[in-house]
């Protein structure tokens, strides 16, 4: 079954990285990389299949609405959250057990949170 996994960051530990030089950013990244390889080790040993990536600045955003007929573009995201998704999984698990267990394992779960959603296949 595949299952989408949000990547969910505080806005507060987002904006930290915003303050980071690109030499800062870096040592951070090459810090968490063997986090990271450990979790796709580990999916690889229990034959998870997986793809993803990272998302760029929320401030990045557009959002698009059409409302009678015309479309609205805003800027940035819509709500004011506590927290912003940095990133996703579109993950093939045997059953949600495994994508909870996978879920566990993401190492930015400490500091934020995985959403798990089963995507619709029929």
């Amino acid at each position: 079954m595949k299952y989408l996994l949000l990547l969910n960051n505080s806005v507060e530990e987002w904006r930290s990285w915003r303050g980071l030089t690109p030499d800062e950013a870096q040592k951070l990244r090459e810090h968490e990389l063997p986090r990271w390889n450990a979790l796709f080790e580990w999916m690889g040993e229990h034959g998870i299949e997986a793809s993803g990536l990272e998302l760029d600045d929320p401030e990045q955003a557009k959002v698009v609405r059409v409302r009678d007929g015309e479309s609205v573009v805003t800027d940035g995201p819509f709500a004011e959250t506590k927290e912003v998704i940095g990133g996703y999984f579109i993950a093939d698990c045997k059953d949600l057990d495994e994508a909870i267990d996978l879920a566990q394992r993401v190492p930015l779960v400490e500091k934020g949170s995985v959403e798990i959603r089963p995507l619709v296949t029929n």
